[in-house]
């Protein structure tokens, strides 16, 4: 086993998920750049329980499970904000700045706390939840010619201003004003903002290098506190005001990619409200395109060490876990709270209520009141139970706690879904990190969602289990990088695959580790869930070391491995650019390119280790592809000793059931050529489902095709629908976007258009002929005029030659 497996099973703290910097433009929409490893966790505001005057806290952000993710990166003239509302009068004694990993050249961060008026607006209001990422610019000092922006200077620029390195036009924010605050301090060290400065208010400016202040790969180190006294004076605080922790990077780092320093963070979309934490991008590098600050949704590991001398409202420990469910019945919730008070007085939790709305932010606010269980008021855990709701359904909540004192405290909206299965259709179990960092983007790069409608179950629902799976004829499992679940998920799955009849396809480099460890060979048995997929016997890692590129061989005398080697000795290819239009000549691109050989490099893309995993098939099981041990050299060469071992392999049980085992993540298959200086002159992604019209190398798909006898393999054509039929939309709930699909059974003028629930037309989406075959159009959630919808339920209407289906689908913010 390997270090960084270890670090996976043991902590979380560490992903395997690192993003490659090189995207293709499909790609670099949806890949936050600043961030190198990504997750989404409840965030909850860490106590000490005091009970008398004076109670010593520290401020933090901080997921249920301990761990935080690395790393957000942050280059030369960049800045970070974390903000925290002061729970109670008290003084700020520390400040603490974790980094994760120091850049290099020269490194050296300046600390500061600010008063900030963030996140109030000009106009007195809150920054909205809309405003974040892409349409969080809040603007900059002193734009230059060329769009950069400073931190400080004599002219604010607010967001949505017309920049040099984006108009802006979708990312305005209203009333944005300087999120340091309004007031500048007389004087402060040099180097540190003056706006909204607090501290420090000494002469020298409050820095960290890596020399004195080391990373977290030294010693596992997230302990950088800084005393404010040694910076200058303590900071006094009422209940309610806001401090921002600010992170400027002042060194220079070392004019190279490598430059960038890296700190914790954790998501925070859904589970803090309003955002709490910004990034100052001083270039045009921007989530919007600009400089300047933008909001984020993500947060940012900063901490403040406070002693509280006035009451505060309860606090928050452990909660409930609710994911989607299946079940429709009533919801057990859990959480335990604690109350002190640090002025002296009166203390405890007198009551605890969870608030729940169906469906919409805006949709009626039920209550229901928790009870006392176990502790006290000073100090316990009170529990209740949210009532069923009917499949479909999405159910917002939130808790509340009074104090004995009137204080009150709120967790920030929570959702689940009540999970509804389409009669029909397969199932894609998502047991793996969300792929660049979007849980919606694997389902349609993997699989094809476009062309191939399935309902979605996502690893962070829980574990799937009966009363899901017999839902399904057909299941198939993403668990590439990760495996979450292993054995749990085979509980379920056995049995139902052993009823036969049904189709089960997993995929992922750890699948098989994840069950059976990384520590010799394993020999299966006819006892073992993987056995009826095809695997014999299991073959850890017979490729390393992490960034190692694999070569991979395709079995030409392999219906679906054919495809393959058919596509790699062919000089042509064939790309799909516009399959909307009826005009064939507008989506039929031909490039000519040398014969190719196959490479396996998750490295690259989507941005994880290469621990290769091989298989050797038992009688009866084929093999689709097949990877040599050992790395490749600079040609793509192999080692002389390298041996060809099964790396995806399918099977009929005996019992009827069919399915197989793709033991890597085909999303890191390209098709190469390396010229004799060792540079790739051609490299063309084949992993990808849906990315062109040519995959030949998605061995999910094929497997999916050979079980259901959709596909014929002398023309990997797919046959003319029968009929006309409205499959529905994906994914639903949306947002921002959702894809609606339908299939034609001949060529027929289309009209697609969205109703609101009252009935009145929001925008027609198409308007004309369309070819015959499967088609998917996606709105935006704008209607005709180019305006954002709000949240709600939406009804879609497909015409096509005088026939009519209706659908409905959810739009949630």
């Amino acid at each position: 086993m390997k270090l960084n497996k270890i670090i996976v099973l043991i902590t979380t703290v560490l992903m395997t998920f690192v993003l490659a910097e090189n995207k293709i433009d499909k790609q670099k929409s949806i890949v936050d750049t600043d961030i190198r490893k990504s997750s989404d966790e409840i965030i909850v505001i860490s106590s000490t329980p005091s009970y008398g005057r004076d109670t010593a806290d520290t401020l933090q952000y901080y997921p249920l499970d301990g761990g935080w993710n690395g790393q957000f990166i942050q280059s030369p003239g960049d800045a970070m904000i974390t903000a925290f509302q002061m729970p109670a009068d008290g003084t700020i004694k520390g400040v603490n700045v974790p980094v994760y990993a120091w850049g290099t050249g020269d490194q050296q961060l300046t600390i500061s706390l600010h008063k900030i008026s963030y996140p109030t607006r000009a106009d007195g209001t809150t920054y909205p939840a809309s405003a974040v990422d892409g349409d969080g610019w809040i603007g900059g000092y002193d734009m230059d010619a060329n769009g950069w922006m400073s931190q400080t200077g004599t002219t604010y620029s607010p967001g949505g201003t017309v920049g040099i390195c984006d108009d802006g036009a979708a990312s305005v924010v209203a009333s944005s004003q300087d999120p340091l605050g309004t007031v500048e301090a007389a004087a402060g060290p040099p180097g540190t903002p003056t706006m909204g400065l607090l501290w420090p208010d000494g002469f020298t400016a409050a820095t960290m290098d890596p020399t004195n202040h080391p990373d977290y790969y030294v010693g596992d180190n997230t302990e950088n506190w800084t005393s404010l006294a040694d910076f200058g004076s303590e900071v006094d605080l009422l209940q309610g005001e806001w401090v921002g922790v600010m992170v400027s990077f002042s060194g220079t780092g070392d004019g190279t990619a490598d430059e960038a320093t890296g700190f914790f963070y954790e998501g925070g979309t859904g589970v803090v409200d309003p955002w709490v934490s910004l990034k100052f991008y001083n270039e045009c590098g921007g989530t919007s395109g600009n400089g300047g600050w933008h909001i984020r949704a993500w947060m940012f590991n900063f901490q403040l060490a406070v002693v509280l001398t006035g009451d505060r409202g309860p606090v928050f420990g452990s909660i409930s876990s609710l994911p989607t469910t299946v079940s429709q019945d009533a919801r057990s919730i859990s959480v335990a709270a604690t109350d002190d008070n640090p002025s002296g007085g009166d203390a405890g939790v007198a009551a605890v209520t969870v608030s729940y709305q169906l469906d919409s932010l805006t949709a009626t606010v039920n209550t229901v009141s928790l009870s006392l269980t176990d502790g006290d008021a000073l100090d316990g855990t009170w529990t209740g139970a949210l009532p069923g709701q009917v499949a479909g359904s999405m159910v917002y909540w939130s808790l509340t706690a009074i104090d004995v004192g009137g204080n009150a405290s709120s967790t920030a909206t929570a959702s689940y879904f009540i999970f509804q299965a389409t009669p029909g259709a397969p199932l894609l179990f998502d047991n793996a990190t969300a792929l660049y960092g979007n849980p919606l983007y694997a389902p349609y790069c993997y699989y094809g969602w476009g062309q191939n409608p399935f309902d979605y179950w996502s690893g962070d629902y829980g574990n799937i289990n009966a009363e899901l799976v017999g839902n399904y004829d057909i299941i198939f499992e993403r668990s590439a990088g990760a495996d979450t679940y292993g054995f749990d998920s085979d509980a379920a799955l056995s049995p139902w695959y052993s009823q036969g009849g049904k189709t089960y396809v997993a995929e992922g480099d750890e699948w098989l580790g994840n069950r059976y460890g990384w520590s010799g060979d394993v020999a299966l048995t006819g006892s073992d869930f993987a056995y009826a997929l095809g695997v014999g016997t299991y073959h850890p890692d017979i490729n390393g070391p992490s960034t190692a590129i694999s070569k991979f061989v395709p079995n030409a005398d392999d219906a679906l491995g054919a495809v393959m080697a058919d596509y790699l000795d062919s000089n042509v290819v064939t790309m799909l650019v516009d399959s909307s239009s009826a005009d064939t000549s507008a989506w039929d691109t031909t490039y000519t390119y040398a014969s190719s050989e196959l490479y396996y490099d998750p490295v690259y893309d989507p941005g994880h280790s290469n621990w290769l995993d091989g298989i050797t098939p038992h009688e009866g099981a084929n093999v689709i592809y097949s990877g040599y041990t050992g790395p490749t050299d600079s040609l793509g060469n192999v080692a002389a000793d390298a041996e060809l071992i099964p790396v995806a392999v399918y099977c009929q049980a005996g019992f009827g059931s069919k399915g197989g085992l793709v033991a890597f993540d085909q999303m890191g298959l390209y098709a190469r050529v390396f010229d004799d200086t060792g540079a790739v002159t051609y490299s063309h992604w084949v992993g990808a489902e849906d990315y062109y019209s040519d995959s030949p190398g998605a061995p999910v798909r094929g497997i999916l095709d050979w079980a259901a006898g959709v596909v014929s393999i002398d023309d990997d054509q797919l046959q003319t629908p029968e009929r006309f039929a409205l499959k529905g939309n994906y994914p639903n709930p949306f947002n921002p976007t959702t894809n609606i699909m339908f299939t034609l059974n001949t060529q027929s003028e289309v009209t697609l258009s969205v109703y609101s629930i009252l009935g009145q037309e929001i925008a027609q989406i198409q308007s004309g002929n369309m070819r015959p075959g499967f088609h998917s159009i996606q709105w935006n959630g704008l209607d005709q005029s180019g305006i954002q919808v709000a949240s709600g339920v939406y009804f879609y209407q497909l015409n096509v030659a005088g026939q009519s289906k209706t659908g409905k689908m959810m739009l949630l913010k």
